[in-house]
């Protein structure tokens, strides 16, 4: 036991001391001289001076698919009958029922008769 634990700390000593000597001055970097640089500026697309747009494409013209309002509504083509049958809207009754008696007591609101908080 005392054997792992003395090679625990020899460990992190060990590698505590190269990261605190740990340097990079002794190594010298070659310079690059003038023939070895590369111009960064020749990689950069060149801007225009002046807009040109003649290889643009051509855009399509999207707005004849776009529906078109009349400024009259015409009504010739739709037929009651169809409309009818459809049920689009509910039908109103052309004579009221009014002899038929509704309990509407079901709808008034109830007070409790034991108040529950829970």
């Amino acid at each position: 036991m005392k054997a792992i634990s003395t090679i625990i700390i020899a460990a992190v000593l060990t590698l505590s001391v190269n990261v605190l000597f740990a340097s990079n001055d002794n190594v010298s970097a070659p310079v690059a001289n003038a023939n070895t640089t590369i111009a960064m500026t020749s990689l950069a697309p060149a801007v225009p001076a002046e807009a040109d747009f003649e290889d643009a494409v051509e855009m399509i013209d999207f707005s004849v698919l776009a529906p078109v309002t009349p400024v009259e509504a015409q009504f010739e083509d739709i037929s009651y009958e169809s409309v009818a049958a459809l049920n689009l809207a509910p039908l109103t009754p052309a004579v009221a029922d009014v002899n038929e008696e509704i309990d509407y007591g079901y709808l008034a609101p109830a007070v409790p008769p034991e108040a529950d908080f829970e």
